[in-house]
């Protein structure tokens, strides 16, 4: 009987040993799968703040070059240049005060145009890195 209760004991003992072997196999399986998908978020991460570093850098250059107060003083500057360059032409050419005016106006808005789609290109330019590389990598 002695023996039997001894080997009934180290069944018992070997069944919780085994049980419990396979219980910290399988967290410390789950663990390390964690360990992995917190690695991969972290890059994803560090991916997604470069990209918005980047896109906050790129406006804050634009707003620099082309939205600011000295950049718009400029543009006022060259639409009168442009507005008395054209009415001193259309003097020259013997035009009446009405058709200086016009001719000026024309001159000034033909350069207003070529700024305004210098911006849509240089605002087009920095939307263009959302959809560039950086962003690929998160997926």
């Amino acid at each position: 009987m002695d023996k039997l209760i001894e080997m009934a004991s180290t069944l018992v003992s070997g069944a919780f040993i085994a049980v419990l072997a396979a219980w910290l196999t399988n967290r410390s399986r789950n663990h390390q799968e964690q360990q992995a998908e917190i690695g991969a978020l972290r890059v994803q991460a560090d991916a997604l703040t470069v990209a918005v570093a980047e896109l906050q850098g790129a406006a804050a250059a634009n707003r620099l070059l082309w939205e600011g107060p000295a950049e718009r003083g400029r543009s006022f500057l060259l639409a009168v240049l442009a507005f008395a360059g054209g009415a001193a032409r259309a003097r020259i050419a013997g035009g009446t005060d009405a058709q200086c005016g016009l001719v000026g106006f024309g001159q000034a808005a033909e350069l207003l145009s070529w700024e305004r789609r210098a911006t849509k290109q240089t605002v087009a330019a920095v939307r263009e890195p959302l959809a560039g590389p950086p962003l690929r990598r998160l997926r």
